[in-house]
């Protein structure tokens, strides 16, 4: 199989198309996605932090306010220079209800300590100590010069003995206020001791936010979610001293411990100078990245096999059309078939170029043939204005070019009337006609006349500028070559006229308007010449259609008065022509007219089959008609005519099918209480109309028919049964026998007795 050279530079330069930004993708894709993990897992990491941090302050605040408030009461600033003993265990136990109102479970404070340095007491929740031996008042004494008024300080690693007993401080923290506060040398300090449990479960303890403590101003463990560590002293961690060369508040580190790689956020506080860590090992990061580039890597293959299969694909569809072409130019018998596609096409081209030279310089013989083919085109719309003229050029009508305006012309016969020409000599008759329109009008003002339809088209064409110079012109050549149509061919003739126009691409409007010029002829009559400016009426005018005047022709034609439809239809036709109204209007006038009639029939039970339609419908006939004699005789001839002997016929049978059908209804219902309305409800007729349809096939009415078929009824029953005469009356529908009785002598001259008796004899 020969190996497509095209094909295979096409597919190799699709697929390196293709591959790169694909590859390009998924390694920006995989880059991008793992530090958008890291970036949000930092950033969710340092937001857990902070709320961590603000939990935790929000309760040493609200510690530090309660402070401020035990320190304000008035018990207890009356109480610093007292000394306080066992007289006064009013007073302590009111300082011990105090001190025991803000030791609440949300708070979480262990215990708390007023201490009034002044009479050395100390009051916590085991009571009053009045003594001054070493331990918790010592270690209370020692922050009495701190500068600030009050602090938070972690609690020693040991026990403390007291007056007490003792007091474990162990992993505490504790807040230290002074009275007054901002005194340096204090009568009094309170001390409030938070349990490391409470600082605890202030801080995120779960998993999945890594490791997460507090550490104070010694760098010791001060909270954690493992106890453990508490107290463990990590000032020489790596990533301590990397935050010590950090000179933000906040921020975020990456460190390494033990051979693991640390992402740690952190956030001093500047409310007590302690730091907020939070650690989280980067495996857990390199995990979410690995299956990001796994799946990036996953769909980057099979983006990339869709992309080859794509490639593959959409080359062979590419070079479907070059084979196609070099198949249709080279796959004939004798041709060496070559790799280089294009290489071939283009000598093969080049060939075809030198016989089309060849072809054109043969058809100049048929230069006539091509020029009417073209004006054709033009007519229709088919061909483009630069197309025209160039081709125009080539075929010898550069005078063309000098035409400032333009007219179309359309030449149709009126009729062909008498015994010299028929309907199959009407092509030869256009051909003529062509000819003499040629010969008259000069070679440099026209184009070649073509036949279309059934007319002949002539495009006219002038330098001059003037319009109505043109239209004089244009009128005096169309009367001339009417005139000698009518000479040479004895045929009449009306020309269409279309508007002026400048553009070849205005011809196909021009000859629109030409053809709607010929159609007012059914208005202004036949041998006319039409310019369409002058035949189309205003377009505001109200269109008036003679309703009476139909009325009229649809009654004449339901009474089957032949004479008074035919002279109906002639008055309309001429009351439609006498309006001047447009050429469609009229059409649609004449629509409306035919609708109605066909209407009529198709009302009174008459198939349009009887009217003897031909292979087109009768609105597609109507509407071929040209001239309103033409139109009137085809209504008369068509429609009119037709119609009344149908309806004639119709009525007939009509009026013999209802009076049997009433015949059988006397003879089937002649017992009851039959009558006119009861026939007419059976048979959907009107009462009136059965009567008067009755009478006039039978000669006689519905009541008399009926009587006298009771009669013979009577007669019958009178002769061959036993019912007695009232009996009979009563069956035959009669009020009494007196009335039977009357009616039957009147008839017979005797009476149903007398009839009996006389039969009997017989």
């Amino acid at each position: 199989m020969r190996t497509s050279s095209y094909l295979l530079k096409l597919v190799i330069l699709t697929l390196i198309v293709g591959t790169f930004p694909v590859l390009t993708l998924g390694w920006y894709s995989y880059h991008y996605s793992s530090q958008s993990v890291l970036k949000q897992l930092e950033e969710g990491n340092s937001q857990v932090l902070r709320q961590s941090q603000l939990r935790v302050e929000q309760t040493l605040k609200m510690i530090d306010y309660s402070t401020s408030q035990v320190l304000s009461l008035p018990v207890v600033i009356r109480s610093f220079p007292m000394r306080l003993g066992l007289g006064d265990t009013e007073t302590i136990r009111e300082i011990y209800n105090v001190l025991g109102s803000i030791q609440t479970f949300e708070l979480g404070i262990k215990d708390v300590y007023l201490f009034s340095m002044e009479k050395d007491w100390l009051i916590s929740n085991s009571g009053l100590d009045e003594y001054s031996p070493p331990g918790l008042k010592d270690k209370i004494r020692e922050y009495a010069d701190m500068p600030q008024g009050s602090r938070w300080v972690s609690g020693n690693a040991a026990k403390l003995q007291g007056a007490e007993g003792v007091v474990e401080l162990q992993h505490s923290v504790m807040s230290l206020k002074k009275w007054p506060i901002n005194s340096a040398h204090p009568r009094g300090m309170i001390c409030v001791v938070l349990s490391p449990q409470q600082l605890k479960q202030l801080i995120d303890s779960d998993p999945r936010t890594g490791e997460m403590f507090i550490v104070d101003e010694d760098n010791r463990i001060i909270a954690h979610s493992d106890d453990a560590k508490l107290g463990l002293d990590v000032s020489g961690a790596p990533y301590m001293q990397t935050m010590r060369e950090h000179h933000s508040d906040i921020g975020v580190l990456n460190a390494k411990e033990a051979g693991e790689d640390l992402s740690v956020s952190y956030r001093k506080s500047a409310y007590n100078g302690w730091t907020y860590v939070s650690i989280v090992p980067t495996s857990a990061i390199t995990e979410q990245v690995r299956s990001i580039a796994w799946t990036s890597i996953l769909v980057s293959v099979i983006v990339l096999i869709a992309t080859v299969l794509a490639a593959l694909i959409g080359s062979r569809r590419m070079y479907s059309p070059v084979r196609r072409i070099y198949h249709a130019l080279l796959d004939d018998k004798g041709s060496v078939q070559k790799k280089d596609e294009f290489k071939a096409i283009t000598e093969r081209i080049q060939s075809l170029i030198q016989d089309q030279s060849q072809l054109q310089f043969e058809l100049k013989g048929q230069q006539k043939q091509l020029v009417e083919l073209l004006v054709r085109k033009l007519m229709l719309g088919e061909a483009k204005a630069r197309e025209i003229s160039e081709s125009l050029l080539y075929y010898g009508y550069d005078y063309t070019r000098g035409w400032a305006v333009m007219r179309v012309l359309l030449f149709q016969i009126d009729g062909l009337e008498g015994e010299r020409f028929t309907e199959k000599d009407r092509d030869l008759l256009l051909f003529a006609i062509g000819n003499i329109v040629s010969e008259l009008a000069p070679d440099e003002h026209r184009l070649p006349a073509v036949i279309m339809q059934e007319s002949v088209v002539v495009l006219i064409g002038t330098n001059s500028q003037s319009e109505e110079v043109f239209k004089d012109a244009v009128f005096e050549m169309a009367t001339e070559m009417q005139q000698a149509i009518k000479r040479y061919l004895q045929l009449p003739t009306s020309i269409g006229i279309s508007r002026s126009f400048e553009d070849w691409s205005e011809a196909s409007r021009g000859y629109a308007e030409g053809e709607n010029a010929l159609k007012y002829r059914a208005r202004l009559g036949e041998e006319a010449i039409l310019f369409i400016e002058d035949v189309q009426p205003d377009k505001g005018k109200e269109i008036l259609y003679p309703k009476e005047l139909g009325e009229e022709l649809l009654q004449a034609i339901k009474s089957l008065e032949q004479e008074r439809a035919s002279q109906a239809l002639s008055v309309l036709m001429e009351a439609l022509s006498r309006q001047d109204y447009d050429h469609n209007d009229y059409q649609m006038a004449l629509v409306r007219l035919l609708t109605d009639l066909l209407r009529l029939l198709q009302d009174s039970g008459i198939s349009l089959h009887g009217l003897e339609l031909g292979e087109s419908s009768l609105f597609e006939e109507l509407l071929t008609l040209h001239t309103s004699r033409e139109i009137a005789a085809w209504f008369e001839g068509k429609i009119v005519q037709p119609g009344i002997r149908l309806l004639e016929e119709r009525r007939e049978t009509q009026f013999r099918t209802i009076s049997q059908e009433v015949k059988r209804l006397i003879e089937d219902a002649f017992d009851t209480d039959l009558t006119l309305e009861k026939i007419g409800s059976r048979l959907n007729y009107h009462p009136q109309y059965i009567s008067r349809v009755f009478r006039q096939e039978t000669g006689i009415n519905f009541a008399e028919y009926l009587a006298q078929y009771r009669l013979e009824i009577a007669k019958r029953w009178l002769r061959e049964t036993a019912l007695t005469i009232t009996e009979i009356a009563e069956k035959l529908k009669y009020n009494n026998p007196a009335n039977f009785i009357r009616y039957f002598r009147k008839m017979e001259g005797i009476t149903p007795g007398q009839y009996r008796e006389q039969n009997r004899e017989i």
